[in-house]
């Protein structure tokens, strides 16, 4: 009788390990700022691919000379710049949020997996960073061409950076949502 007790009950412990003990738990704040990184990250990625297009029409109207299209769509990727900072600024926001949460998820494993994810898109916002900055500067470069008061030595250069920087922060993002995907699965 004893026997069977002490089978009952550590065959009732191991049923209690495989179905509760690890539950993942995970707070809400971070949940809702992990929804709204990824949004904004996406946007991020749809800026910087909409400014890689108007780079090629800036370079098909420098090439036919013309210069008063160039300027106008240089123009709109100085704002678009600033736009794709604004949303940096809302996206780490959101990765502050996801960080504070970290230590309330559990199991420890799964808050290992979104600390990965969070360390990618902090990366992308660096790598952003440096897209933002060679943008400014070929456009810059640009308008001072277009404007006559210089030949727009660094173009190409400049131009190959961006791209470089680009193709970093898509594969960025689609890092980060291939690791919160296998923190769904964890």
């Amino acid at each position: 009788m004893l026997i069977l007790f002490i089978i009952i009950i550590s065959v009732a412990f191991l049923v209690f390990q495989f179905w509760f003990a690890d539950v993942k738990n995970v707070p809400s704040d971070f949940l809702r700022a992990r929804q709204e990184a990824s949004l904004v990250a996406s946007e991020i990625v749809a800026i910087s691919g909409q400014s890689t297009n108007n780079l090629s029409q800036i370079a098909q109207f420098d090439k036919e000379g013309k210069y008063t299209e160039a300027l106008i769509l240089v123009s709109q990727e100085l704002e678009r710049n600033k736009e794709a900072r604004d949303k940096a600024i809302r996206l780490s926001v959101q990765l502050e949020t996801m960080a504070k949460n970290l230590s309330a998820i559990s199991p420890a494993s799964a808050g290992q997996i979104a600390l990965e994810a969070i360390a990618s898109e902090t990366s992308l916002i660096s790598k952003l960073i440096d897209y933002n900055d060679d943008l400014t500067k070929l456009l810059q470069v640009l308008q001072e061409k277009f404007l006559g008061r210089n030949g727009g030595d660094k173009i190409s250069e400049l131009i190959a950076k961006i791209n470089d920087d680009v193709k970093v922060i898509n594969e960025l993002n689609i890092k980060f949502n291939d690791v919160m995907k296998d923190f769904d699965n964890s």
